[in-house]
């Protein structure tokens, strides 16, 4: 198993840092010219915008409209597009790489649209299809101009948009909504990185799921500060960060921040601070770090406008995750892996065998320690496993030809980000 684990991280640093051909910009369609400009009066009631050769395109729901932060219509009703052929400016060579021209969208300032749409832009096709679900859409409210030359700018308040990418077309689309600055810049950019804990053979399987949802803005390094080159993968899952990577991935619109303690469905308190205003360090510093308090600006899970409460209270309302019956979600407490495949049951919608006699069965005939699932996650642990969501682990005897399920184990955040990757790529969110 160690020489196989090694092998595997062999193949995902040649993946990363062989096969792939850094991008001549602009090269996938017909060229343009840096600073070509085409403007909409108004949005096109057929709900497209294309343009540069269908380098760009803006979909939105059909006869949609500009509006106010109030949601109403906004007496400009224009939509500008730049397109800038990009002279450099890599977040950081070592982790991420621009493989798309750069495309300024402009709108009034303040504006949105009333009914939220999608993004596809064109990357370079010489990116190899292995690593193209390790692209990601990213959006900045500004970029460096030095002679004529546009570059990314890495300071300013970056932020993920994700996407789903088409490697056939060397397209990636991702979710779109105007960020009421009335100016924004959008690039796609490929993560290549390789983590310390991917030559760790316990963890370093894991690394073919990892990278995409660390590149999507899904998952994060923990704790936030670390300078090690570790990601935190051997370390246990808590409730918090898996309920948010799921309602990340799945693409979830967040609840409301509750103002008061009233408005909050949960009632957990950390010392004197109420969950609803609870940043992940008052929640669990050494899980986090002690300087992860909401921050803004960066690139991160939990900023000023998304905060753990609207994460946990969005997955619950969605039947994700549940609380206790005192009324309490406990995000800091870790997650076991009979837990985790009742979850992902109910986010898949797999159907589950009512015969509690046939699922013990069943069972026994896949794990060793089929005896010791609980009955109310049994029929979910055979569901899940069924649908290849969740597998069991090697038994220690090279004899037997069953697995090991460890239901009351411990989930590690490299099994969560499996699991989140596995049910995304079912239901076709990466």
């Amino acid at each position: 198993m160690r020489g196989a684990a090694k092998a595997l991280c062999l193949v995902v640093v040649i993946l990363l840092l062989l096969f792939f051909v850094p991008a001549a910009f602009g090269a996938t369609a017909a060229p343009v010219t840096s600073g070509t400009s085409y403007s909409v009066s108004t949005l096109p009631a057929t709900g497209k915008i294309s343009a540069f050769n269908g380098m760009l395109v803006l979909s939105y729901p059909k006869n949609n409209t500009l509006v106010d932060q109030y949601r109403l219509p906004v007496s400009d009703q224009s939509v500008a597009f730049t397109v800038y052929l990009a002279g450099g400016g890599s977040l950081d060579p070592r982790s991420y790489i621009l493989v798309s021209n750069i495309y300024r969208i402009s709108v009034a300032q303040g504006a949105y649209l009333l009914y939220p749409g999608q993004l596809t832009l064109t990357y370079d096709s010489s990116v190899n299809p292995a690593v193209a679900d390790q692209l990601a859409i990213w959006y900045s409210p500004t970029v460096t101009v030095s002679s004529g030359i546009y570059q990314w700018d890495a300071a300013a308040g970056n932020i993920i948009l994700g996407g789903v990418t088409n490697s056939k077309n060397s397209t990636i689309t991702a979710p779109f909504q105007f960020s009421g600055n009335g100016v924004g810049y959008y690039a796609v950019f490929l993560a290549q990185r390789f983590f310390e804990d991917f030559n760790d053979p316990t963890y370093g399987w894991s690394s073919a799921c990892v990278l995409p949802l660390w590149a999507k803005g899904l998952v994060e390094v923990l704790p936030l500060g670390r300078t090690d080159n570790y990601f935190g993968l051997a370390t246990d899952v808590n409730r918090l960060e898996f309920a948010t990577m799921l309602v990340r991935g799945l693409g979830y619109p967040l609840t409301k921040a509750p103002a008061s303690e009233s408005e909050q469905v949960f009632t957990d308190t950390f010392g004197t601070v109420r969950f609803y205003q609870a940043r992940p360090a008052d929640i669990d510093s050494a899980y986090f770090g002690s300087g992860y308090s909401s921050v803004s600006g960066g690139v991160y899970i939990f900023d000023a406008n998304h905060l753990p409460v609207q994460y946990v209270e969005t997955a619950a309302r969605n039947g994700i995750i549940t609380g206790y019956s005192d009324k309490t979600f406990r995000p800091q407490n870790k997650l076991t892996r009979q837990e985790a495949a009742v979850i992902l049951s109910r986010v898949a919608n797999l159907r589950l065998m009512n015969d509690e006699e046939k699922v013990r069965v069943e069972l026994s005939r896949i794990f060793e320690d089929a005896d010791q699932i609980a009955p109310w996650a049994a029929a979910s642990v055979l569901a899940a496993h069924q649908a290849k969501l969740i597998v069991g682990k090697p038994s220690a005897d090279p004899k037997s030809k069953k697995l090991v399920f460890d239901p009351g184990g411990n989930l590690t955040r490299a099994e969560a980000i499996t699991l989140t990757y596995r049910i995304m790529k079912k239901l076709k969110k990466i």
